[in-house]
C-alpha cells in the first residue's frame, strides 16, 4: 500500500507507534545489552579517581596518624570501597620472618573482596610494578586466582576499553594501586583500593522481566494514545475536506468552521476567504455574461435592423444608415479587441516593446484629438504640464492607458463637462493624472473598480466611449510595466485616476 493512499489518521497512528517502539528499543539496548559495560566503565573511572584522591592524603607522610585514618574511613564508607596500605614487603628482619600483619599498615573496616591478600601476593605486586616502573596501576584478579602475574598488572593510563574486556564474569572487584612516597621521596607504602563490582546478570534478568511488562503496557498505551491523537488531529481536516468537496460541486454557501489547532484555524480562515472570493468571481462572471451579451446584442441588433430596412425599403439605402451600421461595427470591433487585450493581459502573454519617447508630446496630441471630437458635446479637456518629459515604456500601451483614463472620465464627468489631464514631476518620476468633477465613486467601491468585469453602474447603461473594460486593461498594462497607479475619489465630487513612471535622464544616454 502506498503511503499517499493512507489516511492522515492512520499515518499519525503508525508514526506514533513507530516512535514509541524506537524508544522501547533504545531502552532495551542501553539497559540490558550495554548495562554491564556502562557499569564496569563507571566503576573503573571512579576507582581511578579514588586512588588519586587517597594518594594525595597519604603522600609525603612518614606515619599514618588518626587524622589520616579518619579521612580514609569516611572515603571507604561513602564509596563502598576497601582501602589497604602496605609497607615494603622486601624489608629484612633478623629476629623473625615478616608476616602479612607486619607490612599491613592500615585497612578499612568494611573490608573487600581481596582483604586476605597474603604476603606473597603483596610482594609480587610490589616487585612487578616496581620493575615496570608503574607509580599507579590496576590489578585484575579473580577470587580463585593463586598468584599475581605480570599480565594482570595494567598502568593507570591504559585505555578503559582494554580493562573492561579483561574483566571476567567471575571478577567481583577491581584493584587500583599506587606507590606512596615518604619525605625522602622513596616508595614507602603501597596503597590499594579494592572496589567491589556487583554482578549485573541478576539485574539484567530482573530488567528483562520488567521490560516485558513495560513493553506490553507501552504498546497498549501507545495504541490508545495514537488513536486518540490521530482522531483529534484528523477530525477537523476530515470535516474541512467534506465541506471542500461540496464547494467543488459549485456550492459556495459553505462555511469552514472546523475547530482544532492553530494551523487548522488559519486554514479555515483562508478557505473562508477563498470561498468569499469565489462568490465574488462567480457574481462577476454572471455580470460579465450579462454585460457582454448586452454589449454584443445592441450593435448586432442595430446592424441587423438597419440592414433589413435598407433591403426592404429602397429609399432608406443612404449614407446616413450606412454610417450607423459602420459605427456599430466599429463599436463591436472595439469591444472584441478590448476583450482580447484583457485576455492576453490576464494570461501574461503580452509582449512589451519599450522605447524612449516624450510622454508630454503624446499627451498634447491625445488631448488635441479629443478636443476636436468633443466640441459638439460641449466637453472641455485641458492639459496642464510644466516640462517636456521623456520616459522608457511601450508607447502604444501607455497611450492605451491614457485613452482609457480619459474615456472613463468623459463617461462619468457629469454636468460640469470638464476633464483635466495633468502632468507633474515627483523627484525622479512623472505622474500622469486624469481628473473629472463628475459623480465620483463610493468609498466601498474603490477597492473593486480595477477588478475584471466590475461595474459601478449596475444598471449597465451603454458607454458612450469604449467597451466598459478599460480599467481592467489599464491595471494589466501598468502592472506588466511595474508602474504604480491608483485613484482618489469622493462621491459627488469627482475622481482622479493616476499612474507614475520613472523619468529618463538625458545623461543616462
Amino acid at each position: 500500500m502506498k503511503l499517499k493512499n493512507i489516511s492522515l489518521k492512520w499515518k499519525l497512528f503508525f508514526f506514533i507507534f513507530i516512535f514509541a517502539s524506537i524508544i522501547v528499543l533504545v531502552f532495551v539496548i542501553f539497559q540490558i545489552a550495554l548495562l554491564g559495560s556502562f557499569y564496569r566503565s563507571n566503576k573503573i573511572n571512579r576507582t581511578a579517581d579514588l586512588i588519586n584522591d587517597v594518594a594525595k592524603i597519604v603522600d609525603k607522610k612518614d606515619a599514618i596518624d588518626s587524622v589520616i585514618t579518619n579521612q580514609l574511613d569516611k572515603i571507604s564508607t561513602d564509596e563502598d570501597a576497601a582501602i589497604y596500605i602496605y609497607s615494603n614487603p622486601n624489608q629484612t628482619n633478623e629476629t623473625s620472618p615478616i608476616t602479612n600483619q607486619d607490612i599491613l599498615i592500615y585497612k578499612t573496616n568494611t573490608g573487600g573482596s581481596f582483604e586476605n591478600l597474603d604476603l606473597d601476593k603483596v610482594t609480587d605486586i610490589w616487585n612487578i610494578a616496581s620493575e615496570l616502573n608503574y607509580s599507579k596501576f590496576y590489578i585484575i584478579l579473580s577470587n580463585n586466582q593463586m598468584e599475581i602475574l605480570q599480565n594482570q598488572i595494567r598502568e593507570l593510563n591504559v585505555p578503559k576499553k582494554e580493562i573492561i574486556r579483561e574483566l571476567g564474569e567471575d571478577t567481583t572487584s577491581i584493584m587500583c594501586c599506587s606507590f606512596i612516597k615518604n619525605t625522602s621521596n622513596r616508595n614507602a607504602y603501597l596503597l590499594i583500593i579494592d572496589s567491589k563490582i556487583i554482578p549485573v546478570e541478576s539485574a539484567v534478568s530482573t530488567l528483562k522481566m520488567q521490560l516485558t511488562y513495560i513493553v506490553i503496557i507501552v504498546v497498549f498505551l501507545t495504541i490508545i494514545i495514537a488513536i486518540i491523537i490521530s482522531r483529534i488531529i484528523s477530525k477537523p481536516i476530515v470535516a474541512m475536506n467534506k465541506i471542500a468537496k461540496n464547494m467543488a460541486k459549485g456550492d459556495y454557501d459553505v462555511v469552514f468552521n472546523g475547530e482544532g489547532f492553530l494551523e487548522v484555524n488559519e486554514l479555515n480562515e483562508t478557505l473562508n476567504k477563498t470561498v468569499s472570493e469565489l462568490k465574488k468571481t462567480e457574481t462577476l462572471r454572471r455580470e460579465l455574461m450579462a454585460n457582454v451579451s448586452h454589449d454584443l446584442k445592441t450593435p448586432l441588433t442595430m446592424i441587423g435592423g438597419y440592414a433589413e430596412m435598407m433591403r426592404d425599403l429602397p429609399g432608406e439605402n443612404n449614407k446616413e444608415n450606412l454610417q450607423i451600421i459602420i459605427d456599430e461595427v466599429n463599436h463591436l470591433n472595439i469591444l472584441v479587441n478590448d476583450m482580447l487585450d484583457l485576455s492576453r493581459l490576464s494570461s501574461k502573454t503580452v509582449e512589451l516593446h519599450p522605447q524612449l519617447f516624450s510622454i508630454t508630446d503624446n499627451l498634447i496630441e491625445i488631448v488635441e484629438r479629443y478636443q476636436k471630437f468633443q466640441e459638439s458635446n460641449h466637453l472641455t479637456i485641458k492639459l496642464e504640464y510644466d516640462a517636456n518629459i521623456e520616459v522608457i515604456a511601450d508607447e502604444s500601451k501607455i497611450n492605451q492607458v491614457i485613452y482609457n483614463f480619459i474615456n472613463n472620465a468623459i463617461n462619468y464627468s457629469g454636468p460640469t463637462k470638464e476633464v483635466i489631464v495633468k502632468q507633474t514631476i515627483d523627484n525622479h518620476d512623472v505622474i500622469i493624472s486624469v481628473i473629472d468633477h463628475g459623480i465620483g465613486i463610493k468609498e466601498s467601491d474603490l477597492a473593486y473598480i480595477w477588478d475584471r468585469y466590475y461595474r459601478i453602474d449596475k444598471s449597465h447603461q451603454r458607454s458612450t466611449q469604449g467597451s466598459g473594460l478599460g480599467l481592467s486593461i489599464v491595471k494589466g498594462i501598468l502592472e506588466i510595466h511595474n508602474f504604480a497607479y491608483g485613484v482618489e475619489s469622493k462621491e459627488g465630487l469627482g475622481s482622479t485616476f493616476w499612474f507614475k513612471m520613472p523619468i529618463k535622464n538625458k545623461e543616462e544616454g
